[in-house]
């Protein structure tokens, strides 16, 4: 075992644990229809929605993540699902992909993710009224039960976030303005990768490496280290320590992919117009950003 090896070998655990966490308890199929109503836009209007919510009510972003890990997995084992909103107390079977029961699941995912992550708490009468009459506070606990058990009580996903902290350890990056403003950027980027489809599939841990990537290509100038020599210091240690290569084509195809929607986000620099117009083709569904929906 080499000295790298050593240094690392305590993050190796935990990274392999908490991956064999994530295949076992939260992966996630695709439910979208192209032709349903639970489709791509619908939920990017979720995500859009949730991203307002907790941003007035000051909560943490990482409310989103677990709320849309929760309504997607839940919405893709649609079999268990057995929920009706015409009858909460009928014991009839009720079809998830219903644009009814979805919208009851995101407002009882929402409510759920920031009971397990927030001091404060959102009163479920309130996320009562928000439905304008349409769901009662009886129909939205009820609900919640129904995904509780539908999930197994799985409900703390390891989001990218968690997985980017941990990646952190592995970037000498040694000016501290570089490496702060290099997390957020890639902070930002798996913000942005939430609202869009493509990673509805793609496990947290390489949502994470890919915003890491990402966030590199674009965070040094030409006066600091070059981002492809630390480029290659994730990925070879990102191999050791998570068996992820950066080779692999589901990586590099989630590199490319958060590449794509940074560069159509509002949030891209305007002076690099140029290598923007490169990336015109395929990103309808990633036009809003969670930056530029709030303005």
């Amino acid at each position: 075992m080499t000295s790298i090896d050593e240094k690392y070998e305590d993050l190796r655990e935990t990274i392999g644990a908490m991956k064999s966490l994530e295949r076992a308890c939260y992966s996630c199929t695709n439910y979208l229809s192209s032709k349903g109503s639970l489709n791509r836009r619908w939920r990017e209007k979720i995500c859009e929605w949730y991203f307002k919510m907790v941003d007035h009510f000051e909560f943490s972003r990482e409310v989103v993540s677990v709320s849309v890990s929760l309504l997607d997995r839940y919405l893709s084992i649609q079999e268990d699902a057995t929920m009706s909103t015409d009858d909460c107390d009928s014991g009839k079977s009720g079809d998830a992909t219903d644009p009814a029961i979805a919208q009851l699941a995101a407002i009882s995912t929402l409510h759920l993710a920031v009971k397990l992550n927030e001091r404060r708490k959102i009163k479920m009468s309130s996320l009562a009224d928000l439905s304008r009459g349409q769901f009662t506070t009886e129909m939205l606990g009820r609900m919640e039960m129904s995904i509780l058990a539908t999930l197994k009580w799985h409900v703390n996903p390891i989001t990218p976030l968690q997985f980017m902290n941990k990646f952190m350890n592995l970037i000498d990056i040694q000016d501290p303005i570089v490496r702060h403003n290099m997390f957020e950027m890639a902070r930002f980027l798996s913000e942005l990768s939430v609202c869009d489809h493509f990673f509805l599939t793609v496990p947290s841990s390489v949502v994470a490496y890919a915003c890491l990537a990402v966030a590199l290509e674009f965070s040094f100038s030409d006066s600091l280290k070059p981002a492809a020599n630390v480029l290659q210091q994730l990925a070879s240690r990102t191999s050791y320590v998570a068996g992820m290569s950066s080779d692999d084509a589901d990586v590099r195809s989630a590199v490319d992919r958060v590449r794509l929607i940074y560069v159509q986000s509002a949030a891209f620099p305007k002076q690099t117009v140029e290598l923007k117009s490169q990336y015109k083709v395929g990103v309808s569904s990633v036009e809003h950003s969670p930056t530029s929906i709030m303005k």
